[in-house]
């Protein structure tokens, strides 16, 4: 497989490392030339973060890893950094899929993303950080081919008990993330009334549409997932 990964370093500028290739200053990495296939991506833990996840959790991580998430190989240290090991992705961030307009289909689209966040469903999951440069959109042969994948997981939950009203939080972000990315398909068109109320993935003070995105390269990730007790999250 060709060699070609990311050292992501959350909002830290790059590193400038042998064999490697610096990449847009809004992925903040590098490209390694020293890995086969995978992705080393770096993550600053508080002293709070815990590894150990419940086994509904662990199970669900398993199941999920290079599904509709990237695998995760294992933890390393890069340049003084704590890092992770995944695999490589190759795809787009919807962000960016919809400012170069390629042609894909809303409905196809909204299809490929539900069945991406009902996963979660089932494993009783909530994913709250349903942002457009969160989901790469990886293009197969044809259509049906195709599908969506989550690289940031900070946010999914394992609620327990899950509240009935949990239940409905990733059905409705499909619909919520065609939206936005009608919006950024074509910016002039007021945004719909539900743009101003509160979203998974919308952060206080956001008018409704994020601001911001991963560019485009062939290996897209962001942050481990990590999330404990109201359930852990996916690493």
């Amino acid at each position: 497989m060709e060699p070609c990964k990311m050292l992501y370093l959350n909002d830290r500028p790059p590193i400038n490392v042998d064999n490697g290739r610096a990449v847009s200053s809004r992925a903040h990495g590098v490209l390694i030339d020293t890995f086969p296939s995978v992705t080393l991506q770096s993550s600053i833990r508080p002293d709070s973060y815990s590894i150990n996840i419940d086994s509904h959790s662990q199970a669900a991580k398993e199941s999920l890893q290079g599904t509709i998430i990237p695998i995760f190989f294992g933890q390393d240290s890069f340049n003084d950094h704590d890092a992770l090991v995944i695999s490589e992705v190759n795809g787009i961030t919807l962000h960016d899929l919809a400012k170069e307009n390629l042609g894909v289909q809303h409905e196809t689209l909204e299809k490929h993303l539900k069945s991406a966040l009902s996963a979660f469903d089932d494993h009783e999951a909530v994913y709250w950080d349903a942002k457009l440069d969160n989901f790469l959109f990886c293009a197969g042969v044809n259509p049906e081919q195709s599908k969506v994948m989550i690289v940031d997981h900070e946010q999914v939950e394992f609620p327990r008990p899950l509240e009935p009203w949990l239940g409905n939080i990733n059905s409705r972000s499909a619909p919520d993330l065609i939206s936005k990315f009608k919006y950024r398909q074509n910016p002039n068109r007021p945004p719909s009334p539900a743009g101003t109320c509160y979203q998974p993935g919308v952060e206080d003070g956001e008018a409704g549409w994020e601001s911001n995105g991963l560019q485009r390269t062939r290996t897209v990730n962001k942050k481990e997932a990590s999330q404990v007790d109201t359930g852990s999250g996916i690493e």
